[in-house]
C-alpha cells in the first residue's frame, strides 16, 4: 500500500472513530437523561402518594401525645415513630409549605399509615382526647391535693382522699417502688403513708384518667427524684424519707434558695446535737391546723408529729415538698447557727448561734411587729 493510500485509510478510520465516540455519548446522555427522568417521576409519584395517602392508611390506630411547645420538627419525630406518617423530614416540610404548622397540644387518636394531608386536617381540627392541667404546688400537704384533683376532675375531695389513702393503692405503688416507699410502709405512726412522695408540678391527665392514675404519675416523678440522687443519698448517712421530711420543713419555712440552705443547715445542727427542732410548722401538722400562730397548748400536743417536743425528725413529711428544697435538705450551708426568725413584715430570716440572740431577734421582728398590727 503506498503512503498516499495508507494516509487515506486512516483518515477515513479517524472519522469512523468519531462517529461511533459521538455515537456512544449520545447514548450515555439520554440514558443518564432518562435515569434521572425516572427518577424525577419516581420521587413526584411517592410524594404525591404521600401527600394524598396513597399508601392505604391502616385500621390500627394509636394515640399520639403532643406535648406543650412541640415544634413542627417535634411533631412530625412523634408521628414518624408512632408509625402515623412514613417520613418525618418530608411531612414537616408539607407543614411549613401549607403553613399548617401550628398544632396545639393534647392527645390525638390517629390511623396509622396516613397521607401528609389527611394527618394534618385530623390534627388541626384539635385534640381527639380532652385533657386537664393538674397544678400542684410546692409544699401542698396530701389533703390540700386531694381537693386540687377534685376541683380538676369535678369530683368530691373525701372521695379522692379515701381513694389517695387507700391500702391497695399503695401497695400496688410499693410493688412498683419499693426502693422509695419500703421505709414509710414500715412506719405505723405516719398519718398519711403518701404525704411527702406525691412530687408537686403540673401534669396533664385526660379524660379517662383516675385518682390512682394522678398520684401514680406524681409517685413515679418523685422516683426519678430519687434515682438522680442515689449517690448523695448513699453518702449522707440519711434515708430519702427522712431527706423528704428535713425537706417538707424546709419548704415551709424558706422562700429563697439561700435561706432553704441555711435553715436546712440550722435543723441538721439540731438534729446533730439532739435538740428538738422546734418548727412551727411540725405543731400545725400535729395539731391538723393552718393557724398562723402557734400557741403554747398547740406546742404542747401529744404527737409524734410535734418536734417541738420530740426529738429527730418525726415520723414523715410534713407536706410534699418540691426539688429545691429536697437538693437543700441534701446540701445545707454549714454554719454555728442554731435558731431563725423571719421578719413578719418583710420575710427577711435572720439567724442566730445563741438563745440570746435568738430571743432578742424575735422580741425585735415578731413581738414588735404584732404590737403594730
Amino acid at each position: 500500500m503506498s503512503k498516499k493510500a495508507r494516509e487515506e485509510f486512516y483518515e477515513k478510520q479517524k472519522q469512523i472513530d468519531k462517529k461511533s465516540n459521538g455515537t456512544a455519548s449520545k447514548i450515555t446522555m439520554w440514558v443518564i437523561l432518562v435515569f434521572i427522568g425516572l427518577l424525577v417521576v419516581a420521587g413526584l409519584s411517592v410524594g404525591f402518594m404521600a401527600i394524598q395517602g396513597g399508601f392505604g392508611s391502616s385500621d390500627e390506630t394509636v394515640e399520639v401525645e403532643i406535648p406543650e411547645g412541640a415544634t413542627a420538627s417535634d411533631i412530625a419525630t412523634i408521628l414518624d415513630d408512632q408509625g402515623v406518617v412514613f417520613n418525618d423530614y418530608l411531612f414537616v416540610t408539607y407543614l411549613r409549605l401549607t403553613g399548617e404548622d401550628a398544632i396545639e397540644a393534647g392527645t390525638y387518636t390517629l390511623n396509622k399509615n396516613l397521607g401528609f394531608q389527611e394527618a394534618s386536617n385530623q390534627l388541626q381540627q384539635g385534640a381527639t382526647i380532652e385533657v386537664a392541667t393538674l397544678a400542684i404546688p410546692e409544699g401542698s400537704s396530701l389533703e390540700e391535693i386531694s381537693q386540687i384533683i377534685a376541683d380538676t376532675m369535678g369530683l368530691e375531695q373525701a372521695d379522692v382522699l379515701t381513694q389517695m389513702t387507700d391500702e391497695g393503692l399503695f401497695n400496688d405503688l410499693l410493688a412498683q417502688y419499693p426502693d422509695l416507699l419500703t421505709d414509710v410502709s414500715e412506719n405505723a405512726d405516719v398519718r398519711y403513708k403518701l404525704e411527702g412522695y406525691l412530687y408537686p408540678a403540673t401534669y396533664e391527665l385526660d379524660s379517662s384518667a383516675t385518682v390512682a392514675d394522678a398520684v401514680t404519675m406524681m409517685v413515679t416523678e418523685m422516683e426519678n427524684i430519687r434515682l438522680q440522687h442515689v449517690d448523695e443519698i448513699e453518702a449522707s448517712g440519711y434515708t430519702f424519707h427522712e431527706f423528704l421530711t428535713l425537706a417538707s420543713l424546709v419548704e415551709a419555712e424558706a422562700s429563697t434558695t439561700e435561706d432553704r440552705q441555711l435553715i436546712a443547715g440550722v435543723f441538721t445542727n439540731r438534729l446533730a446535737i439532739d435538740m428538738p427542732i422546734q418548727s412551727d410548722i411540725s405543731v400545725l401538722y400535729a395539731n391538723n391546723t393552718h393557724s398562723a400562730y402557734v400557741t403554747n397548748e398547740d406546742a404542747a400536743v401529744d404527737s409524734p408529729y410535734n418536734l417541738y417536743i420530740n426529738t429527730g425528725l418525726g415520723p414523715g413529711p410534713f407536706n410534699n415538698p418540691g426539688l429545691e428544697a429536697i437538693e437543700a435538705s441534701m446540701n445545707p450551708t454549714e454554719s454555728n447557727y442554731l435558731y431563725f426568725v423571719a421578719d413578719l413584715q418583710t420575710g427577711e430570716v435572720y439567724y442566730s448561734e445563741t438563745y440570746e440572740e435568738h430571743a432578742a431577734l424575735v422580741e425585735q421582728y415578731v413581738t414588735e411587729a404584732n404590737a403594730d398590727l
